[in-house]
C-alpha cells in the first residue's frame, strides 16, 4: 500500500504530479511512447532462413464471425450438393488454383496470392478462437466469455510487435487498429490489445467510419496532437522533470531523456496525422476500394503502413454493414455472402494487392486475411454453415511469397487438413519469423519474468 502524507503519497511532489499528468497526457492512442522505446528483445540471427525479415510491416485483414471458405478459397465443386453450395467456381490467374465465383476481382490477383488451405485449431466459440488467432494462444479461461478481459491475457501480436520496435527514427506508432476495437454485446473482445505487456502497447485505434466526410483520427491526444499545445507541452514538461540541484538523480535518467524526445518526435511528425486525411486520397483511388466502411478502412490501413506503421489490424466487422451482418452466416449464407459481403471484401482486398504491387510495397509487405474459423461443410437447414475450426482458409500475400499456389490441403469436403496443417500458433511463428523477429524472443512482463512471445515454429516451408 502506497504510504501517504494527508492526501499525498509520499516521495510524490505536487511537481512531481503535474510533471506525470502531463507526461500521461503522452500516453496517446493507450500508449506511454516513452517506455515503447525502451522497450528491449533478444532476437536471435535467423538470416539463414528462409522468408526471415522479408516484411517491413504487416496488414492483418480481420474477417469477424468465421468466413466459408467452402464458398470463397477452397471451393468443392465436385462434392454433393449440401457441401458444393449455390456458387460456382472460377479460374485464377494462377493455373490450377480455383476460387468462388463470388469473388472475381480476387481471382484476378491470385498470382500473388498464397491460399493455406489447412489451418486448424480447436476452438469452437468466437471470443476464444479470435483470441487463438489473434495472439498465437489458447483461451486461458472458459470459452465464450468475452467479457473476461483482463491485463493477464495475451498480447496482440501488433503488441508484441510495438514492444519490439525500438527504432528511434520512426515517425508512427508500430502498431494500428482499425477502424475500431470489436465490441460485442457491449463486451470487449480479449486478445485485442497488449495484456500483459500492459497498456503501453496498445493499438492506435482511430475510432469512426473512416468513409465519413472529414473523417479524423479520434483521439491522437492533446488535442489530435496540434504542433503548438505539443511544443507547451514538451517545454513544461521538460522544465518540471529536471530535478533540482538537491535531489538524487536517477541513474536511467538520460536514457529516459532520450525516450521522450523521442516519443514527443512522433507525435510533433506529420506523417501519422496525414495518414488519417483520406480526402488527400485522389478519388479515383478511393472509390476503387470502395466508398464504404469497408473500402475505406482497408485504404486507412494501407496508409498507414506507408506512414511507418508496422503492424495494422482491420476489422471487418458487423457495424461495416449496417449493423447486423458478419461473417457469422448460421443462416441465409449464400445471400449474405453473394449480396453483402463478398462484393466489398473482393473489391477492397483486391484492390490493395494491385496497390502494393504497383507500389513496389507488396515486396517487403505481408498481407494476412484470415477469421477465427471457417464454417462446417454440410449446410444446415437455414441455408447456413455452422462454426468449424477444424479446416479453413487463409490468405497470404507478399513479403518474399511465391504467390499462386495454395499451401496444404483440405480433405474432399474441406471438413479436415489432408496434408501440411498449420496451427494458429504457427501462423502467428510466421508472422512474427516474416518481421523478422525469432518467435524464441523473450520479453520481461509484470514482476519482471520472462515471457516467450511465441509456442510455436515459423512455417518455413511457405518460402519454397
Amino acid at each position: 500500500m502506497t504510504r501517504t502524507r494527508g492526501c499525498q503519497p509520499v516521495g510524490l511532489t505536487r511537481r512531481g504530479l503535474l510533471a506525470r499528468s502531463i507526461a500521461a497526457g503522452l500516453g496517446t492512442f493507450g500508449l506511454n511512447l516513452p517506455a515503447l522505446f525502451a522497450a528491449e528483445a533478444s532476437t536471435s540471427a535467423r538470416q539463414d532462413l528462409p522468408g526471415f525479415g522479408r516484411a517491413r510491416r504487416v496488414i492483418l485483414i480481420w474477417l469477424k464471425g468465421g468466413p466459408s471458405h467452402l464458398d470463397t478459397f477452397d471451393p468443392k465443386p465436385d462434392a454433393a450438393a449440401e457441401i458444393r453450395g449455390e456458387f460456382g467456381t472460377i479460374a485464377t490467374r494462377a493455373a490450377g488454383l480455383r476460387f468462388s465465383d463470388e469473388v472475381p476481382r480476387l481471382a484476378e490477383q491470385a498470382d500473388k496470392l498464397v491460399v493455406v488451405r489447412s489451418l486448424t485449431h480447436g476452438d469452437n466459440g468466437h471470443p476464444s478462437a479470435a483470441y487463438q488467432m489473434t495472439t498465437g494462444f489458447a483461451y486461458p479461461r472458459a470459452m465464450n466469455l468475452a467479457d473476461n478481459s483482463t491485463r493477464e491475457d495475451h498480447p496482440h501480436l501488433g503488441s508484441i510487435v510495438s514492444a519490439l520496435t525500438t527504432d528511434a527514427r520512426r515517425s508512427a506508432p508500430p502498431f494500428a487498429l482499425v477502424p475500431d476495437y470489436l465490441v460485442v454485446n457491449g463486451q470487449f473482445r480479449s486478445g485485442q490489445n497488449a495484456g500483459i505487456l500492459g497498456a503501453r502497447y496498445d493499438a492506435l485505434v482511430p475510432h469512426g467510419d473512416p468513409s465519413r466526410e472529414r473523417f479524423q483520427l479520434a483521439r491522437l491526444g492533446l488535442g489530435a496532437a496540434e504542433p503548438d499545445r505539443l511544443r507547451v507541452r514538451r517545454a513544461l514538461l521538460g522544465d518540471l522533470s529536471k530535478p533540482r540541484p538537491d535531489e538524487a538523480r536517477p541513474g536511467d535518467w538520460s536514457e529516459m531523456e532520450r525516450y521522450r524526445e523521442e516519443a514527443f518526435s512522433i507525435l510533433e511528425a506529420n506523417r501519422t496525422r496525414a495518414a488519417f486525411d483520406l480526402e488527400a486520397e485522389p478519388m479515383r483511388v478511393r472509390e476503387q476500394y470502395g466508398l464504404n466502411f469497408f473500402g475505406q478502412s482497408v485504404l486507412l490501413g494501407r496508409r498507414l503502413l506507408e506512414a511507418g506503421v508496422r503492424l495494422v489490424h482491420v476489422n471487418c466487422m458487423s457495424s461495416i454493414y449496417g449493423g447486423d451482418k458478419n461473417w457469422d452466416t448460421h443462416k441465409d449464407n449464400f445471400r449474405t455472402l453473394r449480396e453483402v459481403l463478398l462484393p466489398r471484401t473482393d473489391q477492397a482486398i483486391a484492390e490493395l494487392l494491385a496497390d502494393l504491387d504497383a507500389s513496389g510495397l507488396l515486396a517487403e509487405t505481408l498481407v494476412v486475411v484470415t477469421g477465427e474459423f471457417g464454417r462446417t461443410p454440410k449446410i444446415n437447414p437455414g441455408a447456413g454453415r455452422d462454426h468449424h475450426p477444424r479446416c479453413f482458409s487463409v490468405l497470404l500475400a507478399g513479403a518474399g511469397l511465391e504467390g499462386g499456389r495454395a499451401f496444404g490441403r483440405s480433405d474432399a469436403k474441406g471438413a479436415a487438413p489432408a496434408d501440411s496443417p498449420v496451427t494458429a500458433g504457427e501462423l502467428a511463428a510466421t508472422i512474427f519469423h516474416s518481421l523478422g523477429i525469432d518467435p524464441a524472443s523473450q520479453l520481461a512482463v509484470a514482476g519482471g519474468r520472462p515471457w516467450r512471445i511465441s509456442g510455436s515454429r515459423a512455417v518455413m516451408a511457405l518460402w519454397r
